[in-house]
């Protein structure tokens, strides 16, 4: 295959939307494969035929039209051609309701604990995927996005997939407000990664942010998961596991006061690592075209010092060091 026609994104990930599936996981246009509309057995087939296609096409010079301008198409020669990527973002169902949420406009900001099914087929064409040979499994990695994982129905059951075949990391977005058994089984194994996006470090401030008065309740399950991913036998302070995400809100917590007041928090509860972002989703949304604020570049920085002098490990989110790096939203 020509190096400068291959594309990892295509070839090695498979991508599940709320609204269709496909090759393509960074949310760009892609290679676009279904809305839903097949059996499990009849999309299953309907992957592997497009990925020998794609592969095919690919060998000829041919890029799919979607992707030739596409900033992620990268050159990187890779042998191994199974799925090694699945992003699972195809549930809006959440318990808690952020005023910040991308998804507002689409869930009403209604909000639940009860779990509900997500999309039961997606499930079984994973299985089937499995069945035809497609998924690597010395090699994957699984990302769950969208709504909360603690209210998707068959979130167990998607673990224990995973797990009986062998994957290498599963990294989970939750609000922790619900303790989840799957998680645990996860950490416990060294596979698995939860980010909580707390925000704060007290009572009042988590109210106004997520609008529930969960904060005592998801800061103790956190540290139960820390306990958790304890009792897997390799050294785990540099081995990322459970995260305390910290997103900058103008307005809420946007001052060295709140940041300093969430790090303590988090070593209170025996946290290792934390996060620091800032709120791009909807800033993307709302501030298009215009300067990233000073306060992000401020707080980034006061959190890397505080992390260092409290033997915390810091992650910088990409896509906000990205957007600051050129400066605009």
């Amino acid at each position: 295959m020509e190096k400068n026609n291959h594309c990892k994104f295509l070839i090695n990930s498979l991508s599940f939307h709320q609204q269709n599936v496909r090759f393509c996981t960074t949310l760009q246009l892609g290679q676009l494969i279904s809305t839903y509309k097949e059996t499990a057995e009849e999309l299953a087939k309907k992957i592997t035929n497009l990925r020998k296609k794609i592969k095919e096409n690919l060998e000829k010079g041919i890029i799919p039209e979607g992707c030739r301008e596409c900033i992620y198409k990268n050159n990187e020669y890779i042998e191994n051609d199974k799925i090694r990527k699945i992003d699972l973002y195809y549930w809006y169902h959440c318990n808690c309701r952020c005023f910040y949420c991308s998804y507002r406009d689409v869930t009403k900001s209604e909000f639940s604990d009860k779990a509900k099914e997500g999309n039961p087929l997606i499930y079984r064409t994973i299985k089937e995927l499995y069945k035809l040979n497609q998924i690597d499994k010395k090699e994957l990695v699984v990302t769950f996005g969208g709504g909360e994982i603690g209210v998707l129905k068959e979130f167990p059951k998607l673990i224990d997939l995973f797990l009986k075949n062998n994957v290498t990391k599963v990294w989970c977005e939750s609000s922790g407000i619900k303790y989840l058994k799957s998680m645990e089984k996860l950490l416990k194994q060294g596979k698995g990664v939860i980010t909580v996006a707390v925000c704060c470090g007290d009572r009042e401030i988590y109210k106004k942010i997520k609008q529930r008065d969960k904060y005592i309740v998801v800061m103790k399950n956190l540290s139960k998961y820390v306990k958790a991913a304890k009792k897997y036998k390799k050294d785990i302070y540099n081995d990322i596991n459970v995260i305390s995400k910290f997103i900058i809100l103008n307005g809420f917590n946007n001052t060295y006061e709140e940041v300093e007041k969430w790090l303590l928090e988090s070593k209170k509860y025996g946290l290792k690592h934390v996060e620091i972002s800032m709120e791009f989703c909807w800033g993307i949304q709302t501030k298009t075209g215009q300067n990233v604020e000073d306060y992000n570049y401020q707080l980034f920085k006061y959190a890397e010092n505080r992390t260092k002098e409290l033997g915390l490990i810091l992650k910088k989110n990409e896509t906000s060091l990205a957007i600051m790096n050129q400066g605009k939203y």
